[in-house]
This record gives structure tokens, sequence and C-alpha cells, in this order.
């Protein structure tokens, strides 16, 4: 019996060897040839990451609120970031219109930029604001407060055809809601531009 545990010990170490097998290495991927036109361009993929990193680059046709009119699309005019929430973290304001009137939603740039959270309710949506019917010019955020500036009517304008009066109005997030600082208003004397 002892004459076979050499064999057997022989045997045993003839599989082994001092070098492991070295793994095939992956294939390597061609690159795929340029796209000749920008007919060609692949459709873009939703981003990942929070909503911070894909900024301006969201579609945010999609995550804007409907028209109150069922009809109408909503029109994204434009996207500004700034740090609503106090957090450090850049948040999206998107100033959208609907018929001519426009909003601004305020969305949390911690939150997924596949599904953004709204902050509160849109900006410039309800009276009495609304009731002006604001075309928003430009947004900014200083030092957490949003100045947004738009050309609007006069409360008592039944026409709503020609606004005459340049807006700013001023907001502060307090809590979880929006609260309406100031609003400022410079009448014009001529129509201004609305659409």
């Amino acid at each position: 019996m002892m004459r076979f545990v050499p064999i057997l010990a022989l045997a045993l170490l003839a599989g082994c060897t001092s070098q492991q097998a070295e793994p095939d290495p992956e294939p390597s991927l061609s690159a795929s040839p340029a796209p000749e036109t920008s007919d060609e361009l692949p459709e873009a993929e939703a981003p990942g990451g929070n909503l911070a990193g894909a900024g301006k680059d969201a579609d945010w046709d999609t995550f804007v609120l409907p028209c109150d009119d069922k009809t109408q699309e909503p029109i994204v005019q434009q996207v500004v970031t700034g740090d609503v929430t106090g957090d450090g973290i850049a948040d999206a304001l998107v100033v959208r219109t609907c018929d001519n009137v426009g909003t601004v939603e305020v969305f949390d740039g911690s939150s997924p930029a596949q599904r953004p959270w709204r902050i509160d309710q849109p900006l410039l949506k309800g009276p009495p604001a609304e009731l002006r019917r604001p075309w928003v010019t430009g947004v900014e955020v200083t030092a957490g407060e949003i100045v947004i500036k738009a050309n609007g009517h006069a409360i008592d304008d039944d026409s709503k055809t020609c606004p005459k009066d340049r807006l700013v109005f001023a907001f502060k997030l307090v809590g979880t809601d929006f609260t309406q600082l100031r609003l400022r208003n410079d009448p014009a004397g001529k129509c201004l531009p609305a659409g």
C-alpha cells in the first residue's frame, strides 16, 4: 500500500503547475462608424444619477405639468439652475408656457433625473399672479431667492391682448412652500412682447 502513495501523489502533482492559466482576454469591441448625418444619430437616453447632474439637458417636456387646456402642449422656454433649497445642490427652475401664460416649476436637484421631484406648486400659477397673464422674460436665483421677470397685464385690463407692465416677482422657499416676497410693477406705456 505504501508504494501506491508516491504514485498517487505524482498523479495529483502532474495536474498542477507553478503558473496559473490566465483567462482569455475579452474580445475587443470595434468602434462603430460615426453617423453620416444628424438623422442617423441615436436617440438620447434618459439621464442617470441625480437631477443636478442632468440640469438643463433633462427632457423637461415630459416632467412639467400639462396645460389646463388639454388640447395644448406645454412649451419649455428656459431652464435655469440655482440652489433654492439651501442644500448646496443646484435645483432646476423650468419656465414653461401654455397659451402665452408662463409659469416656473422648481425641481429638487437631489432628486433622481428620471423622476424629478417638483417643489410645491408652480410659481405664477393661480391668482393674483396668473390674472396678470405673465410672459416670463428671465429667471435668476440669488442667495436662495428666486427673481422672475415677466411682461404682463394690469389686473383690471380685460383686453389681455397687449401686456404693458414689466413685472418682477420675488419668491423664497419657506419650509416646503414658496412665499411671494414682493412684486414690482413698472408700467411701460406701450405693448411689450408676449409670445
